[in-house]
């Protein structure tokens, strides 16, 4: 697994911040990531969060996005 340098800068700086403001820098990573993941493969990434028992999130990213938003409509 790779590490995004986006937490080991929000690591380096958290000393001169806030809990509440380092947890929120660290949310907006997570989120982007998740959502970027989301948007190149989001069947691999509806399967993942269902196998790690994360569904509330993956029913959460089908609402956003639709069911069946990784199927492409036939022609």
């Amino acid at each position: 697994m790779k590490i995004d340098p986006r937490f080991i800068e929000i690591d380096r700086a958290s000393n001169e911040k806030e809990p509440t403001e380092v947890y929120r820098d660290q949310m907006a990573v997570i989120v982007d990531n998740l959502m970027s993941g989301y948007l190149r493969n989001p069947q691999r990434t509806d399967a993942m969060l269902r196998r790690d028992g994360m569904t509330k999130t993956a029913d959460r990213l089908v609402e956003l996005f639709g069911p069946n938003g990784w199927e492409q409509p036939s022609t």
